[in-house]
């Protein structure tokens, strides 16, 4: 069917030969424009580059905690809400 309508638009070679003749100039141009920016940005002298070094940080504390009052804290995994030996055993079910 598609053949069908390719032969009614009846494209002839010289069509063709247009259309990738337009193709050509337009990538022309834009490599071109490239080439054009690349050379307008080396001609500009270049900024000074500013180097900004961070203070590094050692420890995480949460910023309305006072360490007055702050109970010692104790690492536990992300998805236990409790202790190991307060917590019930639970049953998981992978699927």
């Amino acid at each position: 069917m598609s053949r069908q309508r390719a032969a009614q638009l009846r494209i002839s070679p010289l069509h063709i030969q247009q259309g990738l003749f337009a193709v050509l100039a337009l990538l022309i141009t834009l490599i071109g424009g490239q080439q054009f920016q690349r050379w307008e940005q080396g001609q500009q002298p270049e900024a000074p580059r500013v180097s900004i070094q961070h203070p590094t940080q050692t420890h995480f504390s949460a910023v309305s905690s006072n360490s007055v009052d702050s109970a010692p804290m104790r690492m536990m995994d992300v998805d236990q809400a409790q202790p190991v030996n307060e917590m019930p055993r639970q049953e998981r079910w992978v699927f």
